[in-house]
């Protein structure tokens, strides 16, 4: 590191030399405190015969300090013991400084510049770095947990709503089977293929590419065979294809959380679901509640246990008592996120066409599930602006010139109007001609329809 005092005027001369037995002062210029790290000597030579030997300023912990002053002028530093510059020095010298900005000299001001090859000069401005969002993992679902912090979690299908759950920092976007439902317009989430899942997965992905954690939903059929490798291969579709975080699975028995353990296992983070499995509706009897009998209850617990111990990350509680809701969130360690489950767990999870109220309309409403908060009446509005629509171009009034922005100049305009007036004359001739050739073409099939003759 370099240290240089300028000297600007002629009449006065000084450097500094190193003394074998310095003083120490106890006061530093600007502050500085010394620096075991850096220690460097200077000195101050008169331009008169008498020598005045100095301490020296460390420059130790700055990578550039700036100190404009008349009346001195440059010398070099050596690394060598650390003896700070005194304020009373620039004093005893008649001299003044600008402590609050020394950036900004006065009239009468001393230059200090400490440089380094391996520090960058803070005179350069700093670039503006725009700081990219941080990714939530497996690993924060634990730490919001952990913290006491609820969980929030949006079921999106495709690329508009993951775009707007990004934005709204929802932590995790699932893309569930209930795509077959809602987006697809199926009566159970049972139709819906691994491929489609794959499809609706990539277009959340790029609507959602870095902040929020991705999940899919492994579909009905994809991965309940005895051989788990099956279900294994299609959970790395899911996520070398569809660009997924973790995969979800249904159901806690002993067979699924032997699955659920062998995805783990194979690098594949997984959601667990319990409660209300939707994809056993042929075994269920329908979309109902579960867990509403002591028995029931203990044994959705035990699912849930069996999907911990198995190695996933965090449960889905879905359609159960609030009170057994809590009761597994207490017994796990892992978080819970329910829906339909009471406000006991460790988060929540809605689906976003219900949420906002996707297929409101003012004289009737589609099924919303009794559990389903709506956070907005989208569907009224959307109905609204379709109808507009559709009146303002029955009456002609859409698009009009506002909405008509491309325009010709006037001088081909005037060129195209002229080839149009030409090309009428000609098309017309055409016509008459095709005209010609099309009865001709009527007769000659007339006659020989069917074998009828005239």
């Amino acid at each position: 590191m370099l240290c240089k005092v300028a000297h600007i005027s002629s009449s006065t001369s000084l450097a500094w030399t190193r003394r074998s037995t310095p003083r120490l002062m106890t006061q530093s210029l600007l502050g500085v405190e010394e620096n075991n790290a850096n220690r460097h000597h200077c000195s101050v030579r008169r331009s008169s015969t008498a020598t005045t030997r100095l301490p020296p300023r460390s420059c130790g912990g700055s990578s550039h300090h700036k100190l404009e002053r008349r009346h001195f002028q440059s010398s070099a530093c050596t690394n060598n013991s650390i003896y700070p510059c005194k304020l009373s020095l620039l004093k005893s010298l008649g001299t003044t400084t600008n402590l609050t900005n020394p950036t900004k000299p006065t009239a009468a001001t001393t230059t200090i510049r400490c440089n380094s090859a391996d520090t960058e000069s803070t005179d350069e401005p700093k670039k503006a770095t725009v700081k990219k969002p941080k990714k939530f993992t497996t690993l924060s679902v634990a730490a919001k947990k952990r913290r006491g912090q609820k969980l929030t979690m949006v079921t999106a299908y495709d690329y508009p709503s993951a775009v707007h759950v990004d934005r709204a920092g929802i932590d995790i976007v699932l893309v569930g089977d209930s795509c077959a439902m809602v987006e697809l317009g199926f009566e159970t989430t049972q139709p819906i293929t691994l491929d489609q899942m794959i499809h609706h997965c990539q277009a959340v992905k790029r609507g959602a590419p870095n902040r929020p954690l991705l999940v899919g939903d492994m579909p009905f059929g994809s991965y309940e065979f005895k051989d788990v490798d099956v279900a294994l291969k299609n959970a790395y579709r899911m996520v070398k294809e569809g660009g997924m975080d973790a995969v979800k699975f249904e159901g806690g028995t002993e067979s699924r959380a032997k699955i659920v353990r062998h995805v783990v296992e194979g690098g594949v983070a997984v959601l667990g679901h319990v409660g209300l499995t939707p994809q056993a509706i042929s075994v269920l009897g329908g979309f109902r509640a579960q867990g509403r009998t002591a028995d029931r209850a203990r044994l959705i617990l035990d699912d849930a246990l069996r999907l911990q111990d198995a190695g996933a990350f965090a449960v889905v509680l879905e359609c159960i008592p609030d009170n057994v809701a809590t009761a597994i969130t207490e017994a796990l360690e892992i978080p819970t996120i329910g829906i339909g489950a009471g406000g006991g767990t460790s988060g929540q999870v809605l689906v976003f066409h219900d949420l906002l109220g996707m297929l409101s309309h003012p004289h009737h409403e589609e099924f919303v599930p009794r559990f389903c908060k709506k956070y907005a009446s989208v569907g009224i509005h959307i109905n609204d602006g379709l109808a507009q629509f559709k009146k303002e171009v029955e009456d002609g009034i859409f698009p009009g010139k506002d909405y008509s922005p491309y325009l010709m100049s006037e001088e081909e305009e005037i060129s195209f109007d002229e080839q149009l007036s030409k090309g009428a004359e000609e098309g017309r001739l055409k016509t008459d001609d095709k005209s010609t050739k099309l009865e001709a073409t009527d007769d000659s099939e007339q006659l020989s329809l069917y074998g009828n003759k005239k």
